[in-house]
């Protein structure tokens, strides 16, 4: 999936779509889509040990998802396979969240990620709704290291 992988590829809940309206920018767009916390996707691994920090930007939109309990997490990796929270976006803005806007596409940003003597670096995206037709569209997605 351009760089991407679905632990869970037999279940569509992470998918590359091509529809004009779910895409921000280019031909594709990642949509997560779930009821539960395995609607995910992550990236392949970066080495980063000459950096300190990392920033991610992304474009988003969420679909759907405008109860209190939908939201949808970044996750990072240092080591490549334990991964830790390290932002969330929700529809209601609650503490330690990014509050979004249903239907719309929005940028994410999130940076200041310390990865100091991270060798392999990655992120995951994972989308958390009520029921299996909240989704969440990602596009454009940027990961600088400095």
């Amino acid at each position: 999936m351009n760089g991407w992988v679905d632990p869970d590829l037999d279940d569509n809940k992470a998918t590359l779509v091509t529809y004009r309206n779910s895409v921000h920018s280019g031909n594709c767009a990642l949509r997560l889509m779930n009821d539960e916390r395995t609607s995910m996707v992550s990236s392949e691994t970066f080495n980063v040990t000459t950096y300190d920090s990392l920033k991610v930007t992304f474009w988003y939109k969420p679909r759907r998802m405008t109860a209190s309990s939908e939201e949808f997490y970044l996750y990072i990796s240092k080591n490549g396979e334990d991964f830790a929270l390290e932002h969330t976006w929700s529809s209601d803005g609650r503490l330690d969240s990014t509050e979004f806007t249903d239907s719309i596409y929005q940028e994410g940003i999130v940076d200041n990620i310390a990865v100091m003597d991270a060798s392999d670096v990655r992120i995951r995206f994972i989308c958390n709704g009520d029921n299996d037709k909240d989704r969440v569209f990602i596009d454009d997605v940027a990961m600088e290291a400095m």
